[in-house]
């Protein structure tokens, strides 16, 4: 990305982070009336501060340090935090008071005008106090949600359990069981976080899952951000081993890399990271699990996804010497790989494990409710999906991008029991 692309998304920000301040400014002046300009003064120090301090991690991302990056995004969360809660406060006053403050304003200038001879009036009312404190309060708590989400929610580590019947699985693997990690990140995870990562290590290994599959994303973009956590992560274990993907952030096409060269020497080191951490890496290339004298098959894609994400995903490759009568998995990061390609294959796969979404890492799941906005992306964003006879298993990832928190869609640990039927 050129300097003239970063600036003028750097404008386009800009301008959207401060338009609800026309609101606001009002508000706090509304709210704080004992002493308006300290309250102002106060207000605009820190919202003009954290817009210049994310913006130059921004600017200055492509030349820090994977710790000085793991920083910058903790600014990054807090700037979308505020976002969100300064544009909830601007709607609420917009529709609550301004919506009849403006024109009732307008009409009675020249009432109010004479009234308040020799001075002319101001051309807006002042706002209501009620409505200021109001509003302000309704755009704190989704602040504390996001602040709790960057703070605890990325660690609430949760295991959702899934259990499939097919009439084609071997008898040997009845009651065969798979635990599926999905987008680390590991570029997401500052070094106070080791505890947390041993923990999700823990975890999975508690449930004594026969296989354990990675679909995805083990890093942000660079092979270094995972220096510090190999000792961790190897610590997975199964019994009939690890297999793992690459995820569109993998490849690093997220970097302003100096040369083509620089950009594949890295690719090379990522993909290098799973046999360090004891996984095997599929490139579109498929391998086979035994147990007493049976056989399920494991393929495993390069990314394929829709719009400008890599697709380097080759099924036929994925699926080059498979029997056809044999009960295979497929993994693909990214799930829109599934409507667009699996489907359309003359070959299906059982089950399709996918990642990528991350369920947009906030949302509501409950029993009665289930909303992410991750939804209008993806008609498959997270948990199962059946199709044509096959099924797909979205998980909702580990780790972060962009916002550095979760709230509501917690980082999961799938484990998924395959039953004959």
């Amino acid at each position: 990305m050129d300097i003239i692309s970063l600036l003028t998304r750097l404008a386009f920000t800009a301008i959207f982070y401060f338009i609800p301040d026309i609101f606001i400014h009002g508000a706090v002046k509304a709210s704080f009336a004992k002493n308006p300009k300290r309250a102002l003064k106060r207000y605009w120090s820190l919202n003009i501060a954290l817009f210049f301090i994310t913006s130059s991690g921004f600017l200055l991302m492509q030349f820090m340090s994977p710790d000085f990056a793991r920083i910058n995004l903790y600014f990054f969360g807090i700037f979308v935090s505020l976002l969100f809660a300064k544009l909830i406060v601007a709607i609420i006053l917009l529709i609550a008071e301004d919506i009849w403050r403006i024109p009732y304003s307008l009409f009675t200038r020249k009432k109010r005008n004479v009234e308040s001879t020799p001075e002319k009036a101001p051309l807006l009312i002042s706002r209501r106090k009620f409505i200021a404190k109001s509003a302000l309060i309704a755009g704190a708590l989704p602040f504390t949600g996001f602040m709790y989400g960057i703070f605890k929610g990325r660690y609430r580590f949760t295991i959702h359990r899934e259990t499939l019947y097919y009439s084609n699985l071997p008898d040997a693997f009845d009651g065969f069981t798979i635990t599926q990690l999905s987008d680390l990140h590991m570029g997401s995870w500052d070094t106070n976080a080791k505890y947390h990562i041993q923990t999700l290590v823990d975890e999975a290994n508690a449930l004594k899952s026969d296989l354990i599959l990675f679909t995805g994303d083990i890093v942000n973009s660079r092979a270094d951000e995972m220096s510090g956590w190999y000792e961790i992560v190897k610590q997975l274990q199964a019994p009939f081993g690890k297999i793992s993907i690459l995820g569109n952030h993998d490849y690093g096409d997220y970097v302003n890399w100096k040369t083509p060269e620089a950009k594949a020497a890295n690719l090379a080191l990522v993909k290098n990271i799973h046999p360090a951490i004891g996984f095997n890496l599929l490139l579109n290339e498929n391998t086979s699990i035994e147990k007493e004298g049976a056989k399920i098959y494991i393929a495993g894609v390069e990314n394929w996804g829709k719009g400008d994400f890599p697709k380097f995903g080759d099924l036929d490759l994925a699926y080059k010497g498979i029997p056809n009568d044999a009960f295979m998995l497929l993994m693909s990061h990214d799930p829109s790989h599934w409507d667009a390609k699996i489907l359309e294959h003359p070959r299906l796969p059982n089950l399709t494990l996918s990642g990528h979404t991350h369920g947009f890492q906030m949302g509501i799941e409950v029993p009665a409710i289930r909303f992410s906005p991750s939804q209008f992306i993806y008609p498959q964003w997270a948990g199962l999906y059946t199709k044509k006879d096959t099924h797909i298993y979205v998980n909702r990832g580990l780790g972060t991008v962009g916002y550095p928190g979760r709230l509501g869609i917690w980082p999961e640990i799938t484990q998924i029991t395959l039953r004959k039927k």
